[in-house]
């Protein structure tokens, strides 16, 4: 069974055939992803309406550093936060927090576009969200455009580590099966009390590495398949097999030979194939790890 970890069906043109497509391509599991308070309603009411029987379909719910900023500028931080949270808590079908991170643009020239404001701003309202998946006990789902020095040192300083209480709760959700009494707060077992994926990865082995070491996933889109990606190739080709998941990031970023198209959930398959040819590796054995890293992190 196939799963997309990453979809906008929200965004997508002819979502019931978009859904019929998926389940004849042998997806079982779609995590639609809410990148504004709109958008994180509209994830929980297609999750809502459009899971049945052989394919379930789970909700995220964020504030994308973009997406986001129209509603946050209306209505003030503290009051999309506020929202943000009951929205989270409102649903079953929330299985994370996100799409959350940092969106910096760069000019063709590498020159910066972001503001210093503009990247405060973002700084802060991804500090919120790091704390609310905690609070929560849901995994992050991160969005990161050329901010990776930046988002690691914030992942690594957001969070108080040294809580046990937290560490036994977070151990807890990796492993279902470990009881809480059995597990040591010793002052030499810190537990992440954070957890999640960077979506759509396009960054360079050394934080692929610094993604690993905090016990994060790495998704990999369409982007992977593309000609002029490389380094992200060399990433998904070293990538261990436990912590990797596909996504399409529907209705865009169409794999090679779709560029140009509208992306849909069923092309989930062409990026496992890819992956499969790209790490020698059987394409069952791309598809199962992908699903049961995805039902592992997310908990569907």
């Amino acid at each position: 069974m196939l799963v997309d970890s990453h979809a906008h069906l929200e965004a997508v043109d002819d979502l019931e055939g978009s859904l019929k497509r998926a389940k004849e391509a042998g997806v079982g599991k779609i995590i639609t992803i809410g990148t504004s308070l709109a958008s994180s309603r509209k994830a929980i009411e297609i999750a809502d309406k459009f899971s049945a029987g052989d394919l379930q379909i789970y909700a995220t719910c964020g504030l994308h550093p973009r997406d986001a900023k129209g509603e946050i500028d209306n209505l003030g931080m503290f009051h999309c936060f506020e929202t943000l949270k009951q929205i989270a808590k409102s649903s079953s079908k929330v299985v994370g927090v996100g799409e959350v991170g940092l969106d910096y643009r760069l000019t063709t020239d590498n020159e910066q576009l972001t503001t210093d404001e503009e990247k405060g701003f973002q700084r802060e309202l991804f500090k919120a969200q790091i704390n609310l998946a905690a609070d929560l006990n849901l995994p992050l789902i991160i969005h990161c455009r050329n901010g990776w020095d930046e988002i690691f040192e914030l992942l690594k300083t957001t969070i108080n580590y040294s809580s046990s209480e937290t560490k036994g709760r977070i151990e807890k959700s990796f492993d279902p099966e470990l009881k809480t009494e059995g597990f040591s707060t010793s002052s030499n077992s810190k537990v992440p009390s954070l957890w999640g994926v960077f979506h759509s990865f396009t960054g360079i082995w050394q934080d692929a590495k610094k993604a690993l070491d905090l016990g994060f996933y790495i998704s990999f889109s369409g982007i992977v398949t593309f000609k002029n990606a490389k380094e992200i190739q060399a990433v998904a080709k070293k990538i261990p097999l436990d912590r990797i998941l596909i996504e399409t990031d529907s209705p865009f970023l169409s794999p090679e030979p779709l560029r140009g198209k509208q992306n849909e959930p069923k092309n989930v398959r062409i990026i496992a194939e890819f992956l499969a040819h790209l790490r020698s590796q059987p394409i069952d054995k791309i598809i199962g790890a992908s699903a049961d890293n995805a039902k592992k992190l997310f908990g569907i």
